[in-house]
């Protein structure tokens, strides 16, 4: 699962780029769960709950494990691990299983790129 978890924050920072996107869940020497990605869209019009209502196929959560029933409040976790806030209020976290495919990661990856340009399109 790493693998396909990988794979996915590569595709997400190859589409998005460093000004757009900001993978949360990536501290050097640290340990993390190998299927799952945080990361949050930059923008004020990008928040999670907005860019997932957004999206045709992609089904997601916001902010973190710990947080997910806080609403559009950014996660404690991810503020106390130096997230801005304004990068932390915007957090997704997806998951990959055993069965997740690159073709599958490909195609979030078009529709989270589909649902941030319709935003971006409304501001």
């Amino acid at each position: 699962m790493r693998d396909v978890r990988d794979y996915l924050e590569e595709r997400l920072a190859a589409e998005f780029g460093e000004k757009k996107i900001h993978l949360n869940s990536q501290f050097p020497g640290t340990e993390r769960l190998s299927n799952t990605c945080n990361f949050s869209f930059r923008g004020p019009q990008l928040q999670g709950c907005s860019v997932l209502a957004q999206c045709r196929t992609l089904l997601a959560s916001v902010g973190a494990a710990c947080h997910s029933d806080h609403g559009d409040r950014p996660s404690p976790v991810l503020l106390s691990c130096g997230i801005p806030f304004d990068v932390a209020r915007n957090a997704l976290r997806l998951s990959v299983g055993r069965s997740t495919t690159r073709a599958e990661v490909d195609l979030v990856v078009q529709d989270l790129k589909q649902a941030v340009a319709r935003l971006e399109g409304q501001a």
